[in-house]
């Protein structure tokens, strides 16, 4: 079946329900979503107003200035005067029969030199689950991975009728959820980030295990936790900020408040980093997740999960996004500086000096924790790996502390 056919179906399905009725604000993609439930039929059932802001001074006066317009700040702030509208306007007179809802969609598309290499957007929807009920919100970032520039208005489009089909159907079950949310979108077409919820009737829904269960599908690459042990969009928290990373392996039982404060003693920072621990998502389960959230984002330290299977992959990952020009350190222990730090990417195939070609650069640094022995003392059994380990030494882009 097209994919056309399946979001025009679900939009349907919605216009048949006369309980849910609410409002579309779409900026920078066309209305792509709300177009749906136009060709669906029977529109007047479900939008109350479809509007879009294009303009800026036009989008400046309704819903405030502000510095970025592509934003997690700026989709809220559109949920919030749009929804206040629908309830002024329609509550008194139909809404003891009415679920409302506000769907807000704020993206940049394309590619040109001045916009982002990365077509991006925010998208959102306030909605309540029964009349004259509380309001609920889901939120979430998205990366367009198509370059054409048509197919990411066409996902955008799709992805935005998933997520209202989505939260009046499957809110119960975020597995469910997940699963309607994507369908018939590719990975390759999108990447969603930083999904976050609220509201009393998702209070239910975990954060850590429904972004966790994205980087296992492949539907993003990393999920990120901020120091409240919240959902965050990881670009947006480390912008301008030097990173101190600190990558836990399975069995690591470290302390890393204690191995944070003795590196702060060493002043590799001219401001204070933000502190991350890093956990490849392949070596966690659904239920670890949420007690790795509990365990670490305290303390002022941040949880990052990812796909990434090494170091070399994370740092790509990073300088990929925003990340691009500040002092970027990992903390590692013996055993991975031993055991893993030189050797071959099992992931990709990448010969070792490929993997640490990645790794290293001007801003990358690693720390090795070790009680004993220097890094320069160890003796690797491979003579060349002893030979580019005495190198990252002298060149102290790897330190023992």
């Amino acid at each position: 079946m097209n994919k056309h056919t399946v979001a025009i179906g679900k939009a349907f399905a919605i216009n048949q329900n006369i309980s849910i009725y609410g409002t579309f604000a779409e900026i920078g993609a066309g209305q792509e979503t709300v177009n749906h439930f136009f060709k669906a039929g029977l529109a007047s059932q479900t939008v109350a107003k479809s509007m879009s802001a294009y303009d800026m001074t036009f989008s400046d006066e309704i819903y405030g200035r502000q510095n970025r317009y592509v934003s997690k700040d700026r989709l809220l702030t559109m949920l919030e005067h749009e929804y206040k509208l629908l309830q002024k306007r329609l509550k008194k007179t139909i809404g003891g029969k009415t679920r409302f809802f506000t769907f807000a969609n704020t993206a940049m598309t394309g590619g040109t030199k001045k916009q982002l290499s990365h077509p991006h957007s925010w998208m959102g929807l306030r909605f309540q689950t029964k009349p004259l009920g509380p309001t609920n919100d889901i939120i979430f970032h998205v990366e367009c991975r198509d370059n054409n520039r048509l197919k990411q208005y066409e996902t955008l489009g799709i992805l935005g009728v998933n997520l209202i089909y989505a939260c009046f159907h499957f809110i119960k079950d975020y597995k469910k959820f997940i699963i309607s949310l994507t369908d018939q979108l590719h990975k390759l077409q999108l990447e969603i980030n930083g999904l976050a919820f609220s509201g009393p009737d998702l209070q239910h829904f975990n954060e850590a295990k429904i972004n966790r269960e994205l980087v296992h599908q492949g539907l993003a690459q990393t999920a990120f936790f901020n120091s409240k042990g919240r959902s965050d969009l990881i670009t947006d928290v480390i912008f301008e900020r030097p990173l101190l990373i600190f990558h836990k392996s399975k069995k690591d039982k470290r302390n890393f408040q204690k191995e944070r404060e003795v590196i702060f003693k060493k002043n590799l920072f001219k401001k204070p980093p933000i502190s991350i621990i890093f956990c490849p998502a392949n070596l966690l389960t659904e239920i670890s997740v949420p007690k790795l959230v509990r365990e670490y984002c305290k303390n002022d330290f941040s949880l990052l999960i990812s796909s990434a299977s090494n170091l070399a992959e994370l740092k790509q990952i990073l300088r990929n996004g925003c990340y691009n020009n500040k002092k970027l350190v990992f903390v590692i222990s013996k055993d991975h500086f031993i055991n893993k730090l030189f050797y071959p990417s099992t992931s990709t195939r990448e010969s070792t000096l490929e993997k640490v070609g990645k790794l290293f650069d001007k801003k990358t640094f690693v720390q090795v924790l070790s009680e004993s022995e220097t890094v320069k003392e160890h003796t690797f059994t491979q003579k060349e790996l002893n030979l580019l380990r005495n190198y990252l030494v002298t060149t102290k882009q790897i330190e023992k502390f």
